[in-house]
């Protein structure tokens, strides 16, 4: 990972952590009608994640990290999820200090174009399902298994 990748990483991981009681808090006062803490475990992180970028990161545009949130929900949650994330992050946005965002008086940082080498291959391995790690992956039976359009 690059270094600017991994410091970024890392200061995420940092601001969440030391802020996780005030953005579990802010989360849970929209979710109405719905325990908290029963949200799917990578919804409930997605929104963490978001939440802190949302209210503690100024350079980014929040339409970035609310998009960002939402295609990581529905790649790694359920079918549902990206709606839930949007509503949630939507309805957050609002009373965050971003709820009239613009660009023009962002930190400079928003204006700069990232620019990557090249991407990391994705190495995917397959399991035989009778395998010691095919039993122990069925074993979190909340997990579903899609499979990609065109395969």
């Amino acid at each position: 990972m690059p270094k600017d990748m991994a410091a970024y990483a890392e200061r995420l991981v940092r601001g969440i952590r030391s802020n996780l009681a005030i953005i579990d808090h802010k989360l849970a006062t929209i979710i109405i009608d719905y325990d908290y803490n029963r949200i799917a475990a990578v919804d409930r992180n997605v929104l963490r994640v978001a939440a802190y970028e949302l209210l503690e990161i100024p350079e980014i545009p929040p339409a970035v990290t609310i998009n960002e949130a939402i295609e990581i929900a529905k790649r790694y949650s359920t079918a549902e999820s990206g709606r839930f994330v949007n509503g949630i992050l939507g309805r957050l946005l609002q009373d965050s200090p971003k709820a009239n965002w613009d660009p023009a008086t962002a930190p400079f940082e928003a204006n700069e174009v990232l620019e990557r080498d090249e991407e990391p291959e994705v190495v995917e391995e397959v399991v035989a399902e009778t395998s010691d790690e095919g039993k122990l992956a069925s074993k979190f039976g909340t997990w579903k298994v899609r499979k990609e359009h065109g395969s």
